[in-house]
């Protein structure tokens, strides 16, 4: 991982360790690569949806998160775009576990584009879900508009 890189891991771990959300949730930042991010949250009293797994609007939540990581590598951590679109896939139950890892499939000049997968712990995959962001205030370096 390169100095820039794990730099902004270690900034956007701060900052989720004070967000109140976050800390509510339990959600941890895993992993952090340009144009990737995955975290995770575990089973407990703030996610579990009163059966035993976790609620799937924390699994929404997840992918959410994992997403915008994912762009604030863009960006040196700075949140110069909203969520415009998340569609979801719910395929089974997360019972222990539910760590979302998200990709970057298209960066434009507008609108970006990721992928989802959440699994378990026990590597399942679970759901599965696309986003769509606006760019709000920001550009990608080196990048013409479409």
């Amino acid at each position: 991982m390169s100095g820039q890189l794990e730099t902004l891991l270690e900034s956007l771990r701060g900052r989720f360790s004070h967000h109140p959300l976050h800390q509510f949730l339990g959600i941890e930042l895993v992993s952090l690569e340009p144009d990737r991010c995955t975290v995770e949250a575990a089973i407990g009293p703030s996610t579990d949806n009163g059966s035993g797994t976790i609620h799937g609007g924390v699994i929404a939540i997840l992918a959410d998160v994992a997403v915008a990581g994912a762009l604030a590598t863009n960006f040196d951590g700075k949140m110069g775009f909203a969520t415009s679109n998340l569609s979801l896939h719910y395929l089974r139950r997360a019972r222990d576990v539910a760590r979302a890892s998200a990709v970057i499939l298209k960066k434009g000049s507008k609108i970006c584009v990721a992928r989802v997968e959440i699994y378990d712990g026990r590597g399942i995959l679970c759901a599965t879900a696309m986003s769509d962001y606006v760019l709000t205030t920001s550009r990608f370096a080196g990048e013409q508009p479409e």
